[in-house]
């Protein structure tokens, strides 16, 4: 127990000095509480997945406790082992992801903090180790989860507040809250959310793979600008990482349709442009097969609607497309394409969201009188 404990102290430094050297960490209260909050705590059987090979890996740290506590310290996200009985299966978001968030969040002693959907529990263990677990209330879906966060947080002598329930109603016995931050991402604002920060209060949210940071209004309006990358864009998600794989959404698409010949813009793949059609059509699934030929296949679908489509390039700028339902999902993306395109490709930081009310969300750029579109929401 002793030579772990010293392992892990070493790790955590380790990991640190990545984080500080790769930008993501700043403050030195955060340093501080990164090196002193132990991540294996919240974690037991866990499996990475290699970000160049899509190799997934896993750990044990009862069983192999080495190799394991160096994988908890390094920087990837853990899909940690469902809990017999859950609904769900708690993702353990990456260190810089959760450095970033708190960098962002720009919270401070004196604050209350809501977290929607606690995950593994450490982003809420930081907080509490920062704030007090007084100032830290946290919602999550699943009562399994909660209780064994809540556990795990107790070993640390942390007692925040956690909540099992809709995410999405927030947690209104306990508010107003100074910040709100979501640890997974979100397609929209739920209205709940809007009447539980304070006016001049933040709420951070991560939308199509971008973070967005939102003032709140004395009249329970949020607006404000996304602000960074925050999420791999790489959806060859596995069995329970949260999303349909590459294997569902091309099997989706493969289907008989409508036969068509489309435009392939050469710039369809810009990181920027894919995070605006995330933002723009939220329940869209996409996957990009590159073949051994320079060929590529798109395959687009639509849980919403019903819609799907594929579309497999040729080598003069176009594409055979067969497509199905009561949208054509790639005039959708190709549309959105030449529209960007047109406006001289513009960055994720031109764009910002502001949320009424009401709930409704209108997309914009430069400014908040500049909308784009409207966006769905539920």
């Amino acid at each position: 127990m002793i030579t772990r404990t010293l392992d892990s102290a070493a790790l955590r430094a380790r990991l640190v000095d990545r984080l500080v050297a790769d930008g993501f960490l700043h403050e030195r209260r955060w340093v501080h509480a990164f090196r002193a909050v132990p991540r294996e705590v919240f974690v037991d059987a866990f499996t990475v997945r290699d970000p160049r090979t899509g190799r997934l890996t896993h750990y044990d740290l009862d069983a192999d406790p080495g190799p394991a506590l160096t994988a908890v310290h390094g920087n990837v996200a853990l899909l940690t082992q469902r809990i017999a009985g859950a609904t769900a299966t708690p993702n353990a978001a990456t260190p810089a992801r959760i450095a970033l968030l708190l960098d962002r969040l720009d919270v401070h002693r004196g604050h209350r903090v809501l977290e929607i959907g606690h995950g593994s529990g450490y982003l809420t263990a930081l907080l509490c180790h920062e704030l007090g677990h007084r100032a830290v209330t946290a919602v999550e879906n699943d009562p399994q989860l909660v209780e064994q966060v809540r556990t795990r947080l107790a070993d640390l002598g942390h007692r925040p507040r956690l909540v099992a329930g809709n995410d999405a109603h927030g947690a209104p016995s306990t508010a107003l809250y100074d910040r709100i931050v979501a640890t997974r991402g979100i397609p929209w604002v739920p209205p709940a959310w809007l009447a539980q920060v304070r006016p001049g209060g933040t709420i951070l949210i991560d939308v199509g793979f971008l973070l967005v940071r939102l003032t709140v209004g004395s009249d329970r309006s949020a607006v404000g600008r996304f602000t960074d990358y925050v999420t791999s864009m790489n959806p060859d998600l596995d069995a329970g990482l949260g999303g349909p794989t590459v294997r569902d959404i091309i099997a989706e698409a493969c289907r008989r349709g409508r036969r068509d010949r489309g435009v392939r813009p050469s710039y369809l793949e810009e990181r920027s442009l894919q995070c605006l059609h995330a933002i723009v059509f939220p329940h869209v699934h996409k996957a990009i097969v590159y073949g051994d030929d320079d060929s590529v296949l798109y395959a687009l679908t639509d849980a919403e609607s019903g819609a799907w489509a594929r579309a497999q390039s040729d080598g003069d700028g176009y594409a055979t497309v067969v497509h199905g339902g009561p949208r054509n999902l790639w005039n959708d993306l190709t549309g959105l394409a030449r529209w960007w395109h047109d406006r001289g490709r513009p960055e994720p930081t031109r764009f910002g969201l502001s949320v009424a009310p009401d709930g409704n969300h209108a997309l914009w750029i430069d400014r908040p009188d500049k909308v784009v579109t409207r966006l769905p929401v539920e």
